[in-house]
């Protein structure tokens, strides 16, 4: 694995240690820190003793850590403290980043022996709170179409960005808990006694979340039947019912388990990445995709008809074909923290499947910040969408993108 260069790291230390929230029906994120903790976790990993800008990565990881992990009380009126929410589906945006980040700190003992009883046994709650979610949202026997705040809306089948977060949670959880462990507390799992133990922990916001409808406790615990209420636009879901087996039994995904690691990883990363580069994509009658040409003239991509386009370049939303920046940047920024976890532990298969791979996803990053920088007019809800590398940084591309070029092949020459 390659040695990542100053410039990335100092921006990654330069952010604030990330925190979330519990907003019902809806996600708090602030993800340029998420990801830059993402990114000083797998470099500190590599290199703990490193030092840069006076800052050894060890020391400022663990720092982070002591914020995120401390049980700070409460600091608004509502009630919010620090960790994830734990609400399974959408929320993987930045909550599988969070999982990865608490293995990689397990795993990095200069890391690890510095944290203090309770800030460890509040890491083991997020985590599990992290697995409960993604059971539910995720796991096979599992599609009540809801989330666990009770409101949002899920479904299995979605587009990428939306369902891959909390598959990658769950790869996390297996390789922190270890998966027999992991399978044994979902058997043993008690909704009202893990919520006091949260509560005692003070992780409201995970309490706060699981509380806030009265049928999500049953469900969790037994399944049953949920239905989703009335639409509020026609093109919503709503009226749908959903059924779950409930997470009191292992986790499986797609018929494998949460310790074929690899190759769950490989399915998901050749899904995301799994179209060949096109530019002008119709979208409606006299409508196209098209480049903005903010800096060069160009009119294609130089990846043109190359295997590895984000699949949301080219997908379909409710309202028809989608090709947008920003929903593709969405998939991939949790695809690419997973991918350098696994780089960063040992766990990338350096054989054919996993050469194909990075070769498609060296094709598909390139393509998509060169898509950002030229700006990119887009297609989603069945309008324009306009948009460049600006828009991608708000969501912290910068960290993102250096996960991938730090740590990754480049695409071959065009």
């Amino acid at each position: 694995m390659k040695r990542i260069t100053d410039a990335p790291l100092r921006a990654a230390l330069a952010e604030e240690s990330p925190r979330w929230k519990f907003v019902p029906g809806t996600r708090y994120r602030e993800m340029p820190r998420v990801f830059a903790l993402q990114l000083l976790a797998v470099a500190a990993h590599r290199e703990p003793d490193r030092v840069c800008d006076d800052k050894v990565l060890a020391d400022d990881f663990t720092a982070k850590l002591h914020l995120l992990l401390g049980g700070l009380p409460a600091d608004d009126a509502e009630g919010n403290t620090r960790e994830p929410e734990a609400q399974g589906g959408i929320g993987g945006w930045t909550h599988a980043a969070a999982a990865w980040i608490l293995v990689l700190a397990k795993r990095t003992p200069t890391v690890w022996t510095r944290l203090d009883d309770q800030e460890k046994h509040r890491a083991d709650l997020i985590m599990q709170a992290l697995a409960v979610a993604g059971h539910f949202t995720m796991g096979d026997g599992n599609e009540c179409h809801v989330l666990l705040d009770g409101l949002s809306a899920h479904d299995k089948s979605w587009n990428i960005n939306i369902t891959e977060g909390y598959v990658d949670v769950m790869l996390a959880a297996g390789a922190y808990f270890g998966v027999e462990a992991l399978d044994e507390f979902f058997l043993g799992f008690d909704f009202e006694t893990f919520v006091a133990r949260a509560r005692a922990a003070n992780l409201m916001n995970i309490v706060r979340c699981w509380t806030h409808r009265p049928e999500i406790a049953p469900l969790v615990m037994h399944g049953g039947t949920h239905v989703l209420p009335p639409p509020k636009e026609p093109l919503g879901l709503g009226g749908l019912a959903g059924r779950a087996l409930g997470v009191r039994r292992p986790f499986w995904f797609q018929g494998l388990p949460a310790d074929a690691v690899w190759e769950i990883f490989a399915t998901q990363g050749y899904r995301q990445f799994n179209k060949g580069v096109r530019t002008r994509i119709i979208t409606q009658t006299g409508e196209h995709t098209r480049l903005l040409q903010r800096e060069t003239p160009a009119e294609v991509s130089p990846w043109e008809g190359r295997l590895g386009m984000c699949t949301e370049f080219e997908g379909t939303d409710w309202y028809g074909v989608r090709s947008c920046l920003t929903y593709a940047f969405e998939g991939v920024m949790q695809t690419i923290g997973t991918a350098a976890a696994l780089r960063a532990l040992g766990w990338w298969r350096e054989d054919d499947t996993g050469r194909e791979l990075e070769n498609r996803m060296a094709v598909g990053m390139a393509d998509l910040l060169f898509k950002a920088r030229e700006g990119y007019r887009g297609w989603a809800h069945g309008k324009e969408f306009i948009q460049g590398i600006d828009d991608l940084r708000k969501s912290g591309s910068d960290h993102v993108f250096a996960m991938w070029s730090e740590w990754f092949a480049a695409p071959a020459p065009a």
